[in-house]
């Protein structure tokens, strides 16, 4: 089979993974805000809307969201409402996700720099394209801070590789004011342009990058972050152990066991990495050293002084970037908790950093042979990441779209439900704004749940007897468990308890058993439960129930009475 053969082949398999991606993404989105979202995009929106100060407006669109200022995120939102009069979730979460098809099309672009076969992109879609950060592609605030800062960073590190100095500026620019980490894009360029000797360029990113990093941190408070260095001189081994569980993270193959089981494979595979990214930073380091000071032999097998050619600088340039964003998450995020190394929402960094040790060392080897060992070692890695990310966190996803759905009933019809604490003072100010945008047209609520909310309130069965539910009064709420509940991909199906009167109904995701036997790879069990918190309901006596979405079937029925005094 010739090259002009195997082209269409080459191309069908680099999609597919992007394809599936794609697919989760518009099979699962739902159009409802969660928690950190309501400050960045309803709020921000209601005030802005509400606001006929240019001034006012313009300090929304950059006032920091926690420790964030998301003007590219804002700015979106903004153009959608200004071309349909609407907020729309789902907008936000597919506009997000044209940012890491942007990533991919730029390192494609940087990749035809090296002249080398197009079959050794292979691995490349398979690491970018997993399931594993969900958390960012299908949550809005994550979504417009992650991947617009991945897509700035690395689209200024390519401009900067090929000497176009003016529009690397802008990127960057762009990537401090997506999310905090775009901070980082600034010590990136440092390196690249000190390493190709580039002082004049590297004295002008250093100005331009301290007025950014400067105006951003204007007004911002520490958030917290002098307890994490006194958390870090307590414990330093785990901002260490932390450090390499962040650049390991895609080989967080069991996200529902125990964050020791968890971490162990992703800092081994880390810290084997390192040895690679240390070697390979070490030979670019040498011929600068030459070049600047002399007196220092190119040690066998190192480039030429002064040779680092652009793909070389482009990736020297977003590994700067992950090295440092992994020290200062290492350093900065321990105190919540380990889990954080390796949370969804940071996934999207330990693959581009698989990506970028995958190509350095393609790029590097002049070896024929190891250069295909390579290859094929990288798809198999990648592949098998790729495969296990879906078998593994697509349940998870499909069941936190479930517990979205019906929480957006609750926050309609009964103020709360999309992440705050119920009644309280946080919760009346989300369903004010909330209520302000569905009053004026600007947001609508998903069908999905109040046709559920129609059918529970048709219900009148008994709950079948032979399913031998159980419920349990606790002194904080009330416990059911379904033995028989089985979990299912489909983003209709799912199983539900209620909690009704005349005047209320109130939705809770029943959540899937979790599996604690051999099988490692076995997240979830048969079987389903609950623990309804007596201060999420209002005095009143309720009937209790559960609710079983199959298909176009139904199942469920009333267990008993409850009273809430």
């Amino acid at each position: 089979m010739n090259n002009s053969n195997k082209k269409p082949l080459l191309f069908l398999v680099l999609v597919l993974p992007v394809v599936v991606w794609i697919a989760v993404i518009l099979y699962y989105s739902v159009n409802l805000p969660w928690y950190d979202d309501f400050d960045p995009f309803p709020d921000f929106l209601h005030k802005w809307i509400t606001s006929d100060s240019l001034p006012e407006r313009l300090t929304l669109l950059f006032q920091p969201n926690n420790e964030h200022r998301m003007v590219i995120g804002k700015l979106a939102t903004l153009g959608y409402y200004w071309v349909t009069g609407h907020l729309n979730f789902t907008f936000l979460h597919v506009g997000a996700a044209l940012f890491t098809l942007g990533t991919l099309v730029i390192f494609w672009r940087a990749f035809k720099r090296s002249n080398l076969n197009a079959w050794y992109f292979l691995p490349v879609p398979f690491l970018l394209f997993q399931l594993q950060y969900h958390l960012i592609f299908l949550w809005a605030i994550c979504g417009w801070q992650h991947q617009p800062v991945v897509f700035f960073v690395v689209l200024s590190m390519f401009l900067l590789s090929g000497r176009r100095f003016t529009g690397a500026l802008v990127a960057g620019v762009c990537a401090t004011y997506a999310m905090s980490s775009g901070i980082f894009v600034w010590p990136a360029g440092v390196a690249v342009l000190l390493l190709r000797s580039q002082y004049k360029q590297l004295v002008a990113w250093i100005l331009v990058g301290a007025v950014a990093v400067g105006l951003y941190f204007h007004g911002l408070s520490a958030q917290g972050n002098e307890s994490s260095l006194a958390f870090f001189t307590k414990y330093p081994h785990l901002s260490v152990l932390g450090f390499f569980a962040f650049l390991g993270g895609l080989f967080d193959f069991f996200p529902e066991k125990s964050i020791i089981v968890r971490s162990a494979l992703p800092v081994v595979m880390a810290f084997t990495a390192m040895i690679w990214i240390t070697i390979w930073l070490w030979r670019q380091l040498v011929p600068w050293f030459n070049r600047t000071f002399g007196g220092y032999k190119r040690p066998a097998g190192s480039v030429d002084a002064g040779s680092m050619n652009n793909l070389e600088a482009f990736l020297l340039g977003i590994l700067s970037f992950l090295l440092v964003e992994a020290l200062v998450i290492g350093l900065l995020r321990p105190r919540f908790g380990f889990f954080v190394m390796i949370v969804s929402n940071y996934k999207i960094y330990p693959a581009l950093f698989l990506v970028v040790t995958y190509l350095t060392f393609i790029v590097s080897t002049q070896n024929e042979n190891l250069r295909k060992r390579a290859l094929q070692l990288a798809a198999l890695g990648g592949l098998v990441i790729w495969g296990v990310s879906i078998y593994s966190y697509l349940p998870v996803i499909s069941e936190r779209r479930k517990y979205y759905m019906v929480n957006g009933y609750n926050q309609e019809h009964n103020g709360f439900g999309l992440g705050h604490v119920p009644y309280s003072e946080g919760a009346r100010y989300v369903d004010n704004v909330m209520k302000y945008l569905v009053k004026t047209g600007v947001y609508s609520y998903p069908r999905e749940g109040n046709e559920l909310g129609r059918q529970v309130h048709a219900l009148t069965t008994a709950f079948p007897v032979e399913r031998q539910v159980t419920v349990v009064h606790r002194e904080k709420g009330i416990y059911i468990n379904d033995p028989e509940g089985t979990i299912s991909p489909v983003r209709t199906n799912g199983e539900y308890a209620f909690v009704r009167d005349a005047r209320r109904l109130y939705f809770f995701k029943m959540e899937p058993h979790k599996y604690t036997s051999r099988n490692f790879f076995k997240q979830y069990d048969k079987g389903f439960d609950i623990e309804i918190p007596h201060s999420s309901l209002l005095p009143g006596t309720y009937d209790l129930g559960i609710l079983n979405v199959e298909g176009a079937g139904l199942k469920g029925g009333i267990l008993g009475k409850v009273t809430i005094p």
